[in-house]
């Protein structure tokens, strides 16, 4: 699996995320589940392969929503970082599992799934068993006994502002920050799960500026402050701002050994004294101390070496 599927299993497995994309996509921001309602449930099914062998088959993420101590709906969330034109067949064969379960047990309720899509390229497949079975010419009266099963599909990076209203915890600024981009604006929104947000947004930016900060973010949490996504820049602009004196101060340190060389070659000191200085005083490998040593000379003496012992 890619980063971006592991880092999403990881994400969502937290009952306050999956409720909150629940409530977002499903109840058009209605707070209708509670994170407390929330039980796990199996991932893994299994089904008859071509030769008879049992294979085994794996939700991402999948929750009982509980209610009066049974289960009201089993939710389950599939991430996809490319299109999959058969997804419509393997939702047929995760539900119907589910249900052939119940079939044998006493307890029957609804199972929904929803597939959040992570990729840049559009989704043009198909998103249900009508439109998939479209080119084999099935017969229009046939066609009406044909059990339809539909996808429901939400490009992640493609979110109307509107749809991303709808979210109240992570997930917006995971969903904000990835539909924006450059022009994304932090807010003071509370990041409650420091490391599974950042970690999100790596995979999904490659940013590595999200994972190098997880713990100077968490050390924020533990002192009792509140990360926010100004706090997540701010990390970012000093952080540039260290490296940029450490490249500052390097310059500096070459440019006066540059101004070293240029001196003392004029005075005709012997290389070996030179290159000594260079390694020694300004800290340079010995690579480093003569390819200035070749430099300095050849700009004094308006002639190249060929090499030098």
């Amino acid at each position: 699996m890619g980063q971006k599927d592991l880092a999403a299993k990881q994400f969502e497995r937290s009952p306050e995320v999956f409720a909150d994309v629940i409530n977002a996509l499903i109840f058009e921001g209605e707070q209708i589940v509670s994170p407390k309602d929330l039980q796990p449930a199996p991932t893994e099914s299994l089904y008859p392969a071509v030769n008879g062998v049992l294979r085994n088959q794996y939700n991402d993420v999948s929750k009982y929503e509980i209610r009066n101590g049974r289960i009201a709906v089993q939710y389950t969330l599939e991430n996809q970082s490319g299109p999959d034109y058969k997804i419509v067949l393997r939702k047929a064969g995760y539900e119907g599992a589910v249900y052939r379960q119940q079939y044998d047990g006493g307890e029957t309720y609804p199972v929904i799934t929803l597939v959040l899509y992570w990729g840049d390229a559009a989704w043009n497949v198909t998103s249900d068993l009508y439109h998939f079975f479209q080119k084999k010419g099935i017969h229009g009266l046939a066609r009406k006994y044909i059990d339809n099963v539909r996808v429901h599909v939400y490009p992640m990076k493609y979110l109307s502002r509107q749809v991303r209203q709808r979210f109240r915890g992570d997930m917006k600024i995971v969903a904000d920050y990835l539909a924006e981009g450059k022009k994304y604006e932090p807010t003071e929104q509370k990041i409650v799960d420091v490391d599974g947000t950042m970690r999100m947004l790596h995979a999904l930016t490659g940013d590595m500026n999200f994972i190098n900060n997880i713990e100077k973010l968490e050390e924020i949490q533990k002192r009792g402050g509140q990360v926010t996504m100004c706090e997540v820049v701010d990390k970012f602009v000093q952080r540039g701002r260290e490296q940029g004196i450490k490249e500052g101060i390097k310059e500096e340190k070459t440019r006066c050994a540059a101004a070293f060389v240029k001196e003392t070659v004029t005075q005709k000191q012997s290389k070996e004294y030179i290159t000594g200085i260079l390694r020694t005083c300004f800290q340079l490998k010995e690579e480093e101390a003569d390819n200035l040593y070749r430099e300095g000379y050849e700009r004094e003496h308006a002639r190249e070496i060929s090499a030098f012992t």
